[in-house]
């Protein structure tokens, strides 16, 4: 820990050699031997401690502590005034000029020491608490900062579930991670395609391409240089000016980007089954009609193909010269078939009603998403 410092200010040479000789053990010393001197002294070093003399060759002692405690706008030194002379009038002038206590010349060694002694304790405790304050300044800083940083990510997935394709997404991530101050570019990786962009709409370079390409195996995250890939299945965001210098900060980033990589790639994903659902809407928009035409038709184009049948058999059947049991069974074959071909046209019928029943499942969840 650093020795307390004091400043000690005194026309008398010899006497502030001798109150030097008392404290230099456990005291930072500096002296002074006019009021201009220690002002100028004040100005280049602030002490923890002025030791003043009130009658100086130059101004009074009361001047000097006046335009000492001018400077010390933290109000971080005690002054102590130290004088020959001992009256009331003199004390409250010295505290009115802002002096912390007072001494008289010639004072006892020990009552000397254990005054000096009880300021550098408060001086110390001061900066302590000083110290603590600031520190606990910091941390509420800090835990703000964050906050607001994982309230940006909050948002950002928020706004990431009302994005109706890829290219609002993407401009989500450049907008939530321009609050970062971070310039980055995206590679979209889809069964059909790859996407690749920069903000406002932009291509990426064939460099970026073929690092997202070098690196998207590479892990979760990679770093190299200033630039941070950040990889999940179907999407990677390259990073260009990640903050070095500042390994906290790098720290809580690497947090968020992991966060808003994972939000990416589930509504990605959300994307392309909404998309595959669309898809197959569609496909069964256009094969239910289809489906029921070609039901129709083989119905009716059956039930034709048995009343020839029928037609026919009954005018054929005498040229067969058949007994009447004979025919019986024959036409009973007939109608018994007939039968099962109308139990045929009625599955398709429950086949189309399933159909229909799927195309609108397909559609309430094209909806809902």
């Amino acid at each position: 820990m650093d020795q307390p410092t004091v400043l000690i200010v005194d026309d008398e040479q010899d006497y502030a050699e001798f109150v030097r000789d008392i404290l230099e053990n456990d005291w930072d010393i500096t002296t002074a031997y006019d009021g201009a001197s220690a002002i100028q002294h004040f100005k280049e070093k602030e002490h923890d401690l002025v030791l003043l003399d009130v009658n100086l060759p130059d101004k009074s002692g009361f001047d000097v502590c006046s335009a000492i405690k001018q400077l010390d706008s933290q109000d971080n030194t005690s002054i102590v005034f130290v004088s020959g002379m001992n009256t009331i009038e003199e004390r409250i002038t010295g505290y009115d000029a802002g002096g912390d206590d007072y001494i008289s010349k010639p004072f006892q060694l020990g009552e000397f020491q254990s005054k000096i002694a009880k300021i550098g304790r408060y001086q110390q405790a001061k900066k302590n608490l000083t110290h603590q304050q600031e520190y606990a300044k910091s941390v509420a800083f800090e835990s703000m900062k964050e906050a607001s940083q994982y309230g940006q990510v909050l948002q950002f997935l928020k706004v990431s579930f009302s994005c109706n394709n890829v290219f609002t997404l993407c401009n989500s991530v450049f907008e939530t991670l321009g609050h970062f101050q971070l310039n980055c570019c995206i590679q979209i990786r889809l069964p059909d395609q790859d996407i690749s962009m920069r903000p406002h709409n932009r291509s990426c370079s064939p460099m970026e391409d073929e690092l997202f390409d070098m690196l998207r195996n590479k892990g979760r995250l990679f770093e190299f240089s200033n630039r941070l890939m950040v990889n999940d299945l179907h999407a990677s965001i390259l990073i260009k000016n990640m903050p070095c210098e500042d390994s906290a900060e790098v720290g809580r980033l690497k947090d968020i980007l992991a966060v808003v990589i994972e939000g990416f790639e589930a509504r990605l994903m959300d994307l392309e089954r909404q998309s595959g659902i669309q898809s197959v809407l569609k496909s069964l928009s256009k094969t239910i009609p289809l489906v029921k035409t070609q039901f129709k038709e083989h119905e009716r184009r059956s039930v034709a193909v048995m009343d020839n049948l029928l037609l026919e058999m009954g005018s054929s059947l005498h040229i067969l010269d058949l007994t009447e049991d004979q025919e019986g069974f024959f036409i009973e074959l007939v109608q018994k078939a007939m039968i099962e071909l109308v139990d045929v046209c009625d599955h398709g019928k429950t086949i189309e009603h399933e159909l229909e029943q799927i195309a609108h499942l397909a559609k309430s969840l094209a909806v809902n998403r």
